[in-house]
């Protein structure tokens, strides 16, 4: 009896803790599927998101339906869906759908009739990713989120995904369709102004085209024609006046920015635009000079023409440490000395020490005149700031006690206004600078700095000998060795 008592006593503590086993199992991966870390070891990053995104998502109130309406065999297929599942992981908000356009096909004619989506050009306009937030929509074509190589489609090969930009494109397209309307922006004209119109090399057709793609609302307006600024302009932009001002249009800028606007200054080299004075009153020096560095020459051309690397701490540049740009003629912008009280004014963009701003601009060899040319490193880029508790000293008038604090306002001046041109544009990181400058002025920060992602390609080029050598180390060598193996342990199994 005691031997059978034992035995069911020792069948009952196996089975209990058989049983305890698989409840802590269930538990742990419970647990587990509910909190865990991921990460992304991958060299590019590719489907990390970055902290602008993340806080982005974490803001999110509203529900925000994304459907993948992709092939599964397109090339960015699976660089979308991964990138896509991130993003539904970090919001509860974000709710992804997948169609297959060939299998789905009565999903996919109710998306093309919902959505409008132009099927004319042919398949590959069903690839797309279709976002949606209450009544608005917007979908992404490949287009949109990728930079093709297309050098081996002359040799009837396929394009290469060069980079791609689906965190830059999604996240924007999320911030436009849940916030309730496009920031108006107004572009000045009657100056000499770039036109938004032209398409021609210095034209700014493809800046508006990008700035309208981050959900702005482009305007080109005159502002003679204009009693005042109404206060749903978010930004005002002036792109590279040749022709002055006139006092009452500077009184239009100047009422602007101080009742809380915010503008946009690209003044180039040796133009007189009579908003000098302008700018001095907001802390702003504007140099009538040329700056030159020799260490951050472009080859094979002028001296005028410079490359920037170095860039101060602001959220504007914070993060183009790694990224230069390209300025074709540059003038000096620095803050003024002193600053004016209850202004912050910080510089952007900095030549090497070797750098200096040419006053003699006439001459065709530029040299360094000391006491009469600007000494390095010198800034060509200064964004000011007022911030609401600060007093209004601005004004010759002196304010009345009673008189509420000036409105928070942001100005940035930037010493050229070529770099956006449609020829500039895409260098490098001129395109940063443009969007890290509007978010910053329109107050939205959290969308500076999301780059594109470069895909790399490994190829790997041998010679004929070297291929010569792999192929008879892999079908004979290798098979030799083994077949040596297989006769050794014969013979030792043997004796």
């Amino acid at each position: 009896m005691k031997r059978g008592w034992r035995r069911v006593v020792a069948s009952l503590n196996l089975v209990t803790t058989l049983l305890l086993l698989l409840v802590l199992f269930i538990f742990v991966n419970f647990i587990a599927s509910r909190r865990y870390v991921r990460w992304d070891t991958s060299k590019q990053q590719i489907t990390a998101l970055s902290d602008q995104t993340i806080q982005t998502l974490k803001t999110l109130t509203d529900p925000v339906s994304v459907i993948v309406f992709y092939q599964p065999g397109h090339r960015l297929f699976d660089l979308v869906n991964d990138l896509l599942g991130e993003y539904s992981r970090t919001s509860p908000q974000v709710r992804v759908e997948r169609v297959d356009p060939e299998q789905d096909v009565a999903r996919a004619r109710q998306l093309v009739k919902e959505f409008e989506i132009d099927v004319s050009s042919g398949p590959e306009a069903l690839n797309v990713v279709i976002f949606k937030s209450g009544t608005r929509h917007k979908y992404l074509s490949d287009t949109a989120l990728a930079e093709y190589d297309y050098s081996s489609m002359g040799m009837g090969g396929q394009p290469r995904v060069k980079s791609f930009k689906g965190e830059a494109a999604f996240t924007s397209t999320i911030v436009s369709i849940t916030q309730g309307q496009a920031p108006l922006v107004w572009i000045t004209s009657g100056h000499g102004e770039k036109s938004t119109a032209a398409a021609d090399p210095t034209g700014l057709a493809e800046c508006q085209k990008y700035l309208e793609q981050q959900n702005l609302s482009v305007e080109e307006v005159t502002l003679l024609e204009r009693s005042s600024i109404p206060a749903e302009v978010k930004l005002i932009m002036i792109p590279g006046p040749t022709r002055r001002f006139t006092e009452v249009e500077v009184g239009l800028l100047e009422t602007y920015l101080q009742q809380g606007g915010r503008v946009l200054l690209l003044i180039d080299a040796l133009d007189d635009t009579g908003l000098d004075g302008w700018c001095a009153r907001w802390g702003v020096n504007v140099g009538m000079d040329v700056v030159v560095d020799p260490s951050r020459r472009l080859p094979f051309v002028s001296a005028a023409n410079l490359f920037v690397t170095d860039y101060t701490e602001h959220p504007i540049v914070n993060k183009m440490k790694m990224l230069m740009t390209l300025y074709p003629l540059a003038r000096s912008v620095r803050p003024a000395e002193p600053a004016p009280e209850s202004l912050t004014v910080t510089p952007l963009a900095m030549t090497s020490d070797a750098g200096w701003g040419e006053t003699q601009t006439s001459v065709e060899r530029f040299q360094f005149d000391a006491g009469q040319d600007l000494e390095g490193p010198v800034s060509i880029a200064v964004a000011v700031e007022r911030q609401p508790t600060s007093s209004p000293t601005l004004t010759p008038a002196a304010a009345s006690p009673d008189a509420s604090p000036p409105a928070p306002s942001r100005f940035v001046v930037i010493g050229d206004s070529d770099f956006i041109a449609n020829a500039q544009l895409g260098n490098v990181g001129n395109r940063d600078l443009l969007l890290g400058a509007v978010y910053w002025l329109i107050e939205q920060e959290q969308r500076i700095g999301i780059s594109p992602k470069t895909i790399e390609s490994l190829k790997l080029h041998l010679t004929s000998g070297q291929m010569t050598g792999v192929s008879l180390f892999s079908f004979l060598a290798l098979p030799s060795l083994f077949g040596l193996l297989g006769v050794g342990m014969w013979l030792l199994r043997r004796q």
